[in-house]
């Protein structure tokens, strides 16, 4: 029966003797500045993330410093000094001893760690950290320290020399701190032996055992049981043998040799089922996501589609992630290693992760290359001036039968959506199909002569990465589902969602057949727009309602060109608007004057920012899953919609409101339009200053018409917005370089969800997580890049300026010789010619001059801007490098003062030195 006051008193006796000398403090100092210096490098500082990624990737060599410095006199100064006999003599089992030793260290190791616990506090002064994922990373330290420590007590029970246990104990850590350096080698041999099918398998178990791969749950906030348990069954390994050498003293001389063979096949033993254990374990993996926002923990659908894999389907994730990355992508990086790692743990037999560190110019590169993955170009700011770096962050998805290529996981970019749909479309799912009907605005690329071919926009290439997505014929029956696409064009095919945009533009025949559609119940998404200022292949307003079509083939001033058809409604779809119940003007146009985005107000309230921020309430439906987790929106010159009389049957379902300082422009307040001799069409420009009279309504921009009815059934989404939906959003969604992340690609793949009632992923669409960036930092930077922008406006304007004096001076020099009357035409014209071309010619050295005046300008700031950021970061790491040396040293000095003042007292006073 092990006794807990034995342990103790041994625990309290080693303990108090590591702190009895400076010795112990200063190892706790080295420690904790180490540690400060790891975390708080030149890397910390460009990734500009409020975490301790830098500190957690170099953990485990820092262990390999501090664990023998705290183990290597455990058991060697008891043998050196000769107290070992006396310790096992006393009323103790050696068990008690060792756990009572190994407590003892792992005291030392506990206030090492809580010292440098300041590092957390530094790090919540510099910015708002995720706490949850601090505890979850001090854990892991703590962990593999603990485990650490009883391989280098086992490294002490070996010898009576501290300098010999030191050593011996740092080679012996080395071996869990470094295995998984093996597992390429691993594979080598057993792909030379002919077990290549394996290879994986065995690369991974290898690396799996390495202290790296299992403190990598930790630093990104989630508690696995697998790695508590490597940890655990590491520990108990080691103290097993640490045992077993500390027992020897009680072996015979002539058993000696038989004793350590039995006791080998039994530390075997012991290690093979720990591992075989470590195994079923991670069969299992149970695990504790501590991040504020749960980002490491895989939604329902992703569960969902993982467990429809089917059986003997063996999917495989390959990922291309470059080991450096700019700042700005440090998080997305981070995010999307840590959701691999949960997509490898869940996948089980079915489903293969294979990330791969890409090197410029490497082997892994033109691999990368190879599967469809390039990289991408990307120019950042960096100490002040534009860098510009390769960077490859894609994936590409395989199955036997199928593959999807991630090319780029941007900043905006929803990881786990996009991991997710790509697994659930190559494991061979049947998709839904929309089909895209064919209007002037060409959409589609198999326009079928409805304004020529072209490439596809970007929300058709989106759709097709969940979808089956087809071209629809709107000049012959739809109903019947006819497509232009994939065979004849009497092909019948049918498809569950029509994407309508510009509809307006449809002729009375196409829209007949459109409405008899939207008639018959079938889920339509519609996308109008009074002013469409985007559009892929057109020239913005050419597309508005209130134009006619314009001419096919274009045509030049004079020549006779045939005359378009004219559309449905005069563009007004009066039809579909008197289905729906509800009225749009299809040249009015809505604007809000709230604009909550500061960065934004340079544009014209008719740019209107649907926004949480700036309308709670009504901004989006709370009541729609297409809606109720949006924040920003943006629409460009939208139509707006509204109700008339409600019929019980029907339910009109408003997603997207302006705020109540709108009003509505009238299609002549907004547009001035005049007659083109050269298309012989009326043509359109925008008034930027129209007259805004607010109306202080609520205006709808888009809107859920629905009706279950068997006599008028109806399932329409209408959006009085197409820029919405242009090309711009689809890539700045992907590359997030702007500071608001719009929502504009996430409704519109949201309604097209909803209305296939195919709502699995709308609400992992929509999941995002916040940055947490290093704040007082950026906000000492702000005033500084403030600076250098102004500097730069100023640079400009003075030299705009003065490029305009001299064009005055060249024009006063003209004018003179213009007006001389001394001169004939042709004397005058020649003299004219030489001046001008002399002062051109000065004119241009002066603007060179000018050139480089505000270059150097520029470059003196950008300097300064430089020296100064590098300043504010030195002093920065030198004030996080001391403060964790202050505390050990107080502390040391405080308890070294102490036990010499009670030594003293010990003593008397006839024995103390006059």
């Amino acid at each position: 029966m092990i006794r807990a006051n034995v342990i103790l008193a041994v625990t309290k006796r080693n303990f108090r003797s590591y702190f009895s000398s400076i010795l112990g403090y200063l190892f706790i100092i080295v420690f904790c500045v180490a540690a400060s210096v790891m975390a708080f490098n030149a890397q910390f500082f460009a990734a500009n993330l409020a975490n301790l990624d830098q500190l957690s990737q170099q953990f485990p060599l820092l262990l390999l410093f501090l664990i023998p410095a705290i183990t290597m006199t455990v058991w060697s100064d008891e043998r050196k000094l000769g107290t070992d006999e006396l310790l096992f003599t006393l009323p103790a089992t050696d068990v008690e001893i060792l756990i009572g030793k190994y407590l003892s260290v792992l005291g030392v190791y506990t206030v090492a760690i809580v010292f440098s616990l300041v590092n957390a506090v530094f790090l919540s002064q510099m910015g708002d950290p995720d706490f949850g994922l601090l505890a979850s990373s001090y854990c892991g330290y703590w962990l593999s320290g603990a485990a650490l420590l009883s391989v280098g007590m086992l490294a002490s029970a070996l010898t009576s020399s501290a300098t010999v246990a030191f050593v011996l104990g740092v080679v012996f850590c080395c071996i869990p701190v470094f295995i998984g350096n093996l597992a390429g080698l691993t594979e080598w041999l057993l792909t030379q032996f002919g077990f290549g099918g394996q290879s994986y398998g065995f690369r991974t178990a290898v690396r799996g055992l390495s202290l790296q791969e299992q403190l990598r749950d930790f630093s990104l906030g989630v508690l696995p049981l697998t790695s508590f348990c490597y940890f655990i069954f590491l520990t108990g390994l080691m103290l097993y043998l640490n045992l077993v050498v500390i027992s020897k003293r009680r072996w015979h001389a002539t058993e000696v040799v038989g004793m350590e063979m039995q006791y080998a096949s039994r530390a075997f033993c012991l290690g093979i089922t720990l591992v075989s254990m470590l195994v079923l374990v991670s069969m299992w993996p149970a695990r504790a996501d501590l991040t504020a926002e749960s980002l490491f923990t895989l939604s329902d659908a992703t569960y969902t589609t993982i467990d429809d894999i089917e059986d003997g389907q063996l999917i495989t994730i390959q990922a291309f992630v470059s080991p450096d990355v700019p700042r700005e992508y440090s998080e997305t990086r981070r995010r999307l290693l840590g959701l691999l790692r949960e997509f490898d743990l869940r996948g089980g037999g079915q489903l293969e992760v294979r990330v791969v560190d890409v090197e410029p110019f490497s082997e892994a590169a033109e691999e990368a290359r190879a599967l469809g993955v390039n990289p991408r170009r990307i120019q950042y700011q960096q100490d002040g001036k534009l860098e510009e770096a390769e960077v490859f962050m894609g994936a590409i998805v395989q199955s036997p039968t199928d593959n999807v290529e991630i090319p780029f996981f941007g900043k905006g970019l929803p990881i786990e959506y996009e991991l997710t749909r790509s697994v659930r479309t190559v494991s061979q799912k049947a998709r839904l199909t929309i089909g895209v009907l064919q209007t002037d605005a060409n959409v589609i690329s198999s326009g079928g002569g409805m304004g020529g071919g072209g490439r596809d926009w970007a929300i058709v290439s989106e759709l097709r990465k969940q979808y089956k997505v087809i071209s629809v014929n709107p000049s012959r029956k739809i109903l019947a589902g006819e497509t232009s696409e994939g065979g004849p064009d009497d092909a019948v095919e049918d498809f569950d969602v029509l994407l309508a945009v510009m509809p307006s533009s449809l002729t009375q025949p196409q829209m007949d057949n459109f409405m008899e559609f939207v008639q018959a119940g079938k889920p339509v998404l519609v996308f109008d727009d009074p002013c469409p200022i985007f559009s892929q292949g057109q020239m913005g307003l050419t597309m508005a309602p209130k134009l006619p079509k314009p001419s096919p083939g274009g045509g030049m001033m004079m020549q006779q060109q045939q005359r378009p058809e004219p559309k449905a409604d005069n563009g007004e779809l009066r039809s579909l608007m008197s289905l729906l119940d509800v009225r749009w003007d299809n040249g009015q146009a809505v604007y809000d004057r709230m604009n909550p985005h500061s960065q934004f107000g340079a544009l014209p309230p008719e740019y209107v920012f649907v926004s949480r921020a700036g309308n709670p309430k009504q901004a989006f439906s709370s009541d729609s899953p297409i809606t109720k987790d949006l924040d920003d929106l943006v629409c460009l010159y939208a139509g707006s919609i509204q109700e008339t009389s409600r019929k019980k049957e029907q339910e009109f379902t408003p997603l997207l409101q302006t705020s109540g300082e709108s009003g509505l422009l009238a299609w002549e307040e907004y547009i001035s339009q005049q007659f083109s001799p050269f298309t012989m069409s009326p043509t359109a420009q925008i008034n930027p200053q129209p007259k805004r009279f607010d109306d202080t309504y609520s205006h709808v921009i888009a809107a859920h018409i629905r009706n279950e009815s068997d006599d008028n059934p109806v399932n329409v989404i209408f959006c009085s917005d197409t820029d919405m939906i242009s090309d711009w959003f689809f890539m700045e969604r992907n590359l997030g370089n702007l500071d608001i992340a719009f929502d504009n690609v996430t409704f519109i793949l949201n309604a097209v969800d909803a209305l296939a009632q195919e709502e699995t992923f709308i609400d992992l669409r929509s999941r995002r997580a916040s940055l947490k960036t290093l704040e007082y930092v950026e906000n000492q930077t702000r005033e500084l890049r403030k600076k250098m922008n102004d500097e730069e406006k100023a640079a400009d304007k003075v030299m705009t300026d003065r490029l305009d004096e001299a064009r005055k001076e060249l024009q006063a020099e003209i004018t003179e010789v213009q007006e001389r009357n001394d001169l004939d035409d042709r004397s005058k014209s020649q003299l004219l010619k030489q001046k001008e071309q002399q002062l051109n010619r000065k004119l241009d050295l002066d603007e060179q001059d000018l050139e480089r005046e505000k270059n150097a300008s520029i470059r003196k700031a950008g300097l300064e801007m430089k020296r100064e950021i590098r300043r504010i970061e030195t002093r920065v790491q030198l004030f996080a490098y001391t403060l964790p040396a202050i505390l050990p040293i107080c502390f040391g000095l405080l308890f070294l003062g102490l036990q010499r003042s009670a030594e003293q007292q010990s003593i008397t006073a006839e024995r103390r030195r006059r």
